[in-house]
């Protein structure tokens, strides 16, 4: 029998080569740096649905709150993770979308593009900072994904100290494919871990004491090996099943009053709900046609980002 596929929420499927390596966990905890939304695109969503809890760091207030209602069993953390000797950043929101960035030079490309991105000042934390507040325990796995700031992020967390098992960095340029790890793997080598993967958009690495059991694991992208299935694939045939009983339900209630219209020989009444047919018709067309092209669009929204 098919074992139920693992449904992924990450942009790039980045969860399922985590859940390859680290599935038989029963319980874990996470990092994800510039978590963003608490289920679009996340990472470690489907960790906390099976039961794992972690920090998750956004410096976007809406996002964070997003977190909060959404994910109680995780604490948040609302700031920028940057450089040591900073408290405070600029960051460039660029609201509804994921690319929210300190870095100055990404907010006016952005801008360039007809995107309206605003300066907000938010308070800045080193990872050493938060994970010294939040207290000891093993992490299992981070995710640094901050939109070009992965090297600040880096500067300020202690990898030989914290030990992540695995850490996933986001290694190009903001809405390229041009790699940008040179500024900061080095530093992540030098600590003590090996390089897995690259998948086209980030990199992965696993700790030295580690690597015998998990680099195999994580050293190929996601694949139909790895049985899986999309999150918005699965909202999509969510929304197909809704719409095919509605539409079963609506003929069903068509044919009954259509025959009783028709039963009827008076033909004032017999008009008259004919009418009311008519009108009960309409409505429910336009409450279908609703229900269809409101996902459609936010999927636009979210492909349009």
């Amino acid at each position: 029998m098919t074992s139920t596929p693992f449904v992924s929420y990450g942009q790039n499927a980045e969860d399922v080569v985590l859940y390859r390596a680290l599935g038989d966990l029963p319980t874990g905890r996470y990092l994800e740096i510039g978590a963003n939304d608490p289920t679009e695109d996340s990472i470690s969503r489907p960790f906390y649905d099976r039961g794992w809890a972690g920090i998750t760091v956004e410096p976007v207030r809406s996002l964070i709150d997003a977190h909060r209602r959404e994910r109680p069993r995780d604490t948040q953390v609302h700031a920028v993770a940057g450089r040591p000797g900073v408290d405070h950043a600029t960051l460039h929101e660029i609201p509804g979308t994921g690319l929210s960035t300190t870095i100055d030079h990404l907010r006016d490309a952005h801008r360039a593009a007809g995107l309206t991105a605003m300066d907000v000042d938010v308070r800045s934390l080193t990872v050493d900072q938060i994970l010294e507040e939040q207290g000891p325990g093993e992490l299992h796995f981070a995710v640094i994904d901050t939109e070009g700031a992965e090297a600040d992020v880096l500067a300020g967390f202690d990898l030989r100290r914290w030990r992540p098992w695995v850490l996933v960095v986001e290694a190009t340029v903001p809405n390229s494919s041009t790699p940008s790890h040179g500024e900061w793997e080095s530093r992540v080598i030098d600590s003590g871990y090996r390089f897995c993967l690259f998948d086209g958009l980030s990199r992965f690495y696993v700790a030295e004491e580690h690597a015998d059991d998990l680099q195999e694991l994580l050293s190929t992208p996601a694949n139909a090996v790895d049985n899986f299935v999309r999150f918005r694939e699965v909202e999509a045939r969510e929304l197909a099943n809704t719409l095919t009983d509605d539409v079963v339900r609506w003929r069903a209630a068509a044919l009954s009053r259509w025959a009783e219209v028709v039963s009827e020989g008076d033909q004032e009444r017999e008009t008259a709900k004919t009418l009311a047919l008519r009108e009960e018709l309409d409505r429910t067309h336009r409450t279908l046609s609703w229900r269809v092209t409101a996902p459609l669009r936010a999927f636009r929204r979210m492909v349009a980002r």
